[in-house]
């Protein structure tokens, strides 16, 4: 899938915070794409392909269980020639759309640790859709 990034990648939300030690780890990564309605804008056009909201929502706690990032992080993309709901794209192209996104969180994550631990904490994050 041909996209073209509109804006560049949004950090809504970021949370660092410390659990104690008795937290169980997880990984809670989820993607969506809202469809976004351009046709009072002059400025975008849809006749090459629909624009889309792609958000990237985690909670994460990895072992061992030291700390959490929670957060939300967004990027608006023009699929070119597509026009659907989002459903129906495939897992490839997810992990096309959504990687700029999730290295922001581990990027963020890194820097993060590097100054709390004084050591940073590389979440590499691996796809499961």
């Amino acid at each position: 899938m041909d996209f073209e990034r509109q804006t560049p990648v949004t950090v809504q939300a970021f949370h660092y915070d410390l659990v104690d030690e008795d937290t169980a780890p997880k990984s809670d990564v989820r993607t969506g794409i809202q469809k976004l309605d351009v046709s009072q804008d002059d400025e975008h056009s849809e006749k090459n392909g629909s624009y889309y909201d792609v958000a990237v929502f985690y909670d994460v706690i990895p072992a061992p269980a030291e700390f959490r990032v929670s957060g939300t992080i967004h990027q608006v993309v023009q699929l070119k020639d597509y026009h659907g709901d989002g459903s129906d794209i495939s897992s490839a192209d997810w992990q096309l759309l959504s990687r700029p996104l999730v290295e922001y969180i581990e990027t963020l994550t890194y820097e993060v640790t590097q100054v709390t631990f004084d050591q940073p904490v590389n979440l590499n994050f691996k796809a499961n859709f």
